[in-house]
């Protein structure tokens, strides 16, 4: 799938999201909000639709790959919201120590059923904190603080 192939379908899947009902993050589950940041360079408001993860009290974005542009967008700017049916919530993305960001991902491996999102992880669905702590260096996990 080229870049433009990708922006439409997010532009598809983000509309679809802002339409359905919020819903909160459950411990050890997920919901399905949008994210919203500002561009890096542009300073214009960026969106993807994101499953985030509830771990220990707290939520999280976790993406495979440290590479992609809503990821560089946090690193480049913390402020970000989460967004759906209207509804909007400021938030401070924050990195993690490592210990707590294996966490996170372990929960979010458990938490995720598409089986196509599990391939893009260099671990497995079950694999221990441990391992997951190896490959923190390119999997990309932001903790969402209220802002």
């Amino acid at each position: 799938m080229d870049r433009t192939e990708i922006a439409a379908m997010n532009a598809s899947m983000t509309e679809r999201v802002l339409g359905m009902p919020a819903a909160p993050v459950p411990d050890k589950g997920y919901a399905l909000p949008v994210l919203r940041t500002r561009g890096r360079r542009s300073g214009e408001p960026r969106t993807t639709p994101l499953g985030v993860i509830g771990h220990e009290g707290a939520e999280y974005v976790v993406s495979p790959n440290g590479t992609r542009d809503w990821v560089r967008n946090l690193r480049g700017g913390a402020e970000c919201a989460l967004v759906a049916n209207g509804e909007t919530s400021e938030r401070r993305a924050v990195a993690p120590a490592p210990e707590e960001a294996a966490g996170a991902v372990v929960t979010y491996l458990r938490a995720l059923d598409q089986p196509f999102a599990l391939q893009a992880f260099p671990v497995s669905a079950d694999a221990s904190p441990e391992e997951v702590a190896a490959h923190l260096d390119t999997i990309a996990v932001f903790r969402l603080d209220p802002a």
